[in-house]
């Protein structure tokens, strides 16, 4: 029994704010679709709210527990919608942000981690039928997001 709660405070310790993210700092991703279903994996689980099948979506959301320190990735797995669209669109841009600030989610900045939208011959792949899968990975350090935020 004793494992069990060893077990259960270290797994309430990682939900409770375990984030290499400073606090009043912001790792927020954002995508938008146009004719294409996306299911977004953050680390390899998967993410209802950053996710759709409508064929047209804008979502964003903080990352700050979902990461971690080192390395991590993103998977996007695009899909095409019925009716197919002729040309249909992607765009998702990981930033840093710090609390207060407005930011526009469509311009790059200085605190872009990443912004990926669809190339031409991914675009013609999801047109014509096919899935594809899109992968970024990122670098998380907590000292160099401290000194961002001062």
């Amino acid at each position: 029994m004793t494992m069990r709660w060893i077990s259960a405070i270290a797994s309430a310790a990682a939900l409770l704010g375990c984030s290499p993210v400073p606090s009043d700092m912001f790792l927020t991703l954002s995508i938008s679709t146009d004719g294409a279903a996306v299911e977004t994996s953050i680390n390899g689980k998967a993410n209802a709210f950053l996710s759709g099948d409508s064929g047209s979506m804008v979502t964003s959301a903080p990352l700050n527990k979902l990461v971690r320190s080192g390395e991590n990735e993103v998977s996007f797995e695009i899909s095409p919608v019925q009716p197919l669209p002729e040309t249909p669109g992607f765009f998702s841009k990981l930033e840093i942000s710090i609390k207060g600030e407005i930011i526009d989610t469509m311009v790059e900045s200085d605190r872009t981690i990443f912004a990926r939208e669809l190339t031409a011959e991914e675009s013609a792949k999801i047109a014509d039928g096919e899935s594809i899968t899109i992968t970024e990975k990122f670098t998380i350090d907590r000292a160099a997001l401290k000194a961002m935020k001062n």
